[in-house]
């Protein structure tokens, strides 16, 4: 017996019609309420995927990330070469100097009047060198007499010796006040320059970085700390590169700095210095950056913690993605009127999570960066946006 092949409309149509009595209609009825069931269930939900927004950045930045701690780029701890207290102090932690300013002042009475007496001492001594020079000039002249009433046979070989010798020895007095007048101008100089350890001065322009709480009255001795000074106009950033990244430094590199304590803020520096060695203990080398503060209005100060990017490479108004949207074979999955196509782009700079795009997408396209793996080219998809 042979049986044709049947629609799936036809059956119930059949049976229907052979079916006696109520029975046909029913047994029709009862198959078309399933196939209407059935063409009424809801489709299969589309594959749900994550996208983001092909967009334009001002610039992408590429390097070689590291930290460093901010410094002063001159600094000096300024202690005193006398003991003394402290009389006076000129300044306080966070005022500007420049240099020679007045800082502290010690008590410095006793070398004060030490001082004044050895003044008064080369008074003195000038004084004898003035009355040893007219009494020299006195025996020159008299000595001068002498010999010419000797020649003329007025006076004896014995009187004309005898204002020889007065001569020598007002030569010999004189050269005595002379070195005298000598020897107390030295101690005087000396003297002031003792007196002048008394004030501290600033030895460069800066900041006061730390005064160590010190106050009027306190003793102070040879090699105290007093105060730290420190030059905050340009700063430095000393970073430490791994030996395998050596060949990536160079001079006159750009930098880029970002604080936790001042965010959405970047600076800029220059690496100004490469060390000439590498450390055995860390097998890294040493570099410093400079930084302008000046320029920064004085934002930043010795101490910050920096995040420093070491700039290899620059791109100017790139579109960017994600890392995560691209693919391994290079080419990103974009969904296009509601349908995923696959996209071969050229990338570029990759930092901070994203990579810039020179061909391949327009700004405002939207990249798959997750839920793509079961996904095919042309398959109808869901999409919900996760960053702008």
């Amino acid at each position: 017996m042979k049986f044709a092949k049947v629609g799936k409309y036809l059956l119930p149509a059949l049976l229907a019609a052979a079916l006696p009595g109520p029975c046909g209609p029913a047994a029709a009825a009862w198959f078309g309420s399933r196939a209407e069931a059935r063409a009424k269930q809801p489709a299969a939900p589309l594959p749900r995927v994550e996208v983001a927004v092909v967009k334009r950045l001002s610039s992408v930045q590429q390097g070689i990330n590291t930290t460093s701690t901010l410094q002063a780029l001159e600094e000096v701890i300024l202690n005193p070469k006398v003991t003394g207290r402290i009389d006076n102090l000129v300044v306080a932690k966070g005022d500007l100097v420049e240099a020679g300013d007045t800082l502290v002042v010690l008590d410095s009475r006793n070398q004060e009047a030490e001082y004044n007496s050895m003044q008064a001492q080369v008074a003195v001594s000038k004084a004898e060198l003035s009355q040893s020079a007219v009494t020299l000039a006195d025996a020159k002249r008299e000595l001068d007499r002498y010999s010419r009433l000797r020649k003329s046979g007025y006076a004896t070989q014995q009187e004309y010796d005898t204002r020889s010798t007065t001569y020598q020895a007002a030569v010999a007095a004189n050269a005595k006040a002379a070195a005298q007048v000598k020897q107390a101008q030295a101690n005087l100089d000396a003297q002031a320059v003792l007196l002048s350890e008394y004030q501290l001065k600033a030895p460069i322009k800066g900041v006061i970085l730390d005064d160590y709480d010190l106050t009027l009255g306190a003793l102070v001795k040879d090699a105290t700390n007093v105060l730290r000074i420190g030059r905050v106009d340009r700063l430095k950033a000393r970073v430490d590169i791994p030996e395998r990244d050596m060949g990536r430094l160079r001079l006159g590199m750009d930098a880029v700095l970002t604080f936790e304590s001042l965010i959405g803020q970047t600076f800029y520096g220059t690496v100004t210095l490469i060390d000439p060695y590498i450390n055995t203990s860390t097998r890294t080398i040493g570099a410093e950056i400079t930084v302008d503060n000046q320029a920064t209005g004085f934002k930043l100060r010795p101490g910050m913690f920096a995040r420093v990017l070491l700039v290899e490479t620059s791109e100017e108004n790139p579109l960017v993605i994600p890392t995560e949207a691209l693919r391994a074979d290079g080419s990103v999955m974009v969904v296009r009127g509601g349908r995923a196509a696959i996209q071969k782009v050229v990338t570029g700079a990759a930092t901070g999570g994203m990579v810039t795009v020179s061909d391949g997408l327009q700004i405002g396209e939207d990249v798959v960066v997750s839920g793509g793996n079961n996904v095919k080219e042309g398959d109808e998809v869901e999409f919900v946006i996760t960053a702008e």
